[in-house]
């Protein structure tokens, strides 16, 4: 991954600063997120119940910024319920019991090269119940514009923590994603820094979510989630 340079992060910074200051003389409403966006955000959440009667009851999970992981775990939870199994797709945040489930996929966007934090709390306060059922973990990462062997490499270090922070998880399997950059959905301070940041790492704006690898990801989570013979790839 390349590094910031000196010069870099004293540009970085003087951007922020300059939306900072921006944000004081305009007032505390500048600094509102909902005010602050161009764009409104979905964050999806709904629930799927098979024609046939389910084998299991399974919980996708997931934090977002800008809604783009929603997407994925719509995907993924589709694809679950379409393998015969009922489904609960919804943000992390709202969860509040997960005993009644009977396996979790959980994943998060990536930002500063982290899942966001209350997708790491999430496993942390829920990881006894979670070492007794198969769980998943996935993220999202504008790295994965990419889609090299390094990139993933890179990527894939960046669940260390998760699976540091919560050892008593084994996760089935990680699923890494490209995501998507809609600058309209960033708050005007991060828009400017993103901007300046994605410029110099090449990589445009626009919709990088992989549906073909998300589905054939959730395709093989047939096996270690609900026991289906055959499904894991």
């Amino acid at each position: 991954m390349k590094k910031m340079t000196r010069r870099e992060f004293i540009t970085d910074g003087a951007i922020i600063a300059g939306g900072a200051l921006g944000g004081l003389t305009l007032g505390r409403d500048f600094f509102s997120l909902p005010k602050a966006l161009g764009a409104a955000i979905s964050f999806p959440e709904s629930s799927c119940r098979a024609d046939k009667p389910p084998r299991k009851k399974i919980l996708v999970a997931y934090a977002s910024f800008c809604g783009s992981t929603g997407g994925v775990a719509e995907a993924i939870g589709r694809d679950l319920c379409r393998q015969g199994a009922q489904i609960d797709i919804r943000l992390v945040k709202n969860v509040q019991d997960i005993s009644g489930y009977d396996g979790v996929v959980l994943g998060s966007s990536v930002r500063q090269g982290s899942w966001l934090s209350e997708a790491k709390t999430f496993a942390q306060k829920n990881q006894q119940r979670l070492s007794e059922i198969p769980v998943a973990y996935f993220l999202t990462c504008l790295t994965l514009y990419r889609d090299t062997e390094e990139n993933r490499r890179i990527v894939k270090g960046y669940l260390d923590p998760v699976l540091e922070s919560a050892p008593l998880i084994h996760p089935v399997d990680l699923g890494l994603f490209a995501g998507a950059l809609d600058y309209s959905k960033l708050p005007i301070v991060v828009r400017m820094v993103m901007k300046s940041k994605m410029k110099k790492l090449e990589i445009p704006e626009g919709d990088f979510r992989n549906w073909e690898a998300i589905q054939a990801w959730a395709r093989g989570l047939g096996s270690p989630l609900l026991g289906n013979k055959g499904e894991k790839s």
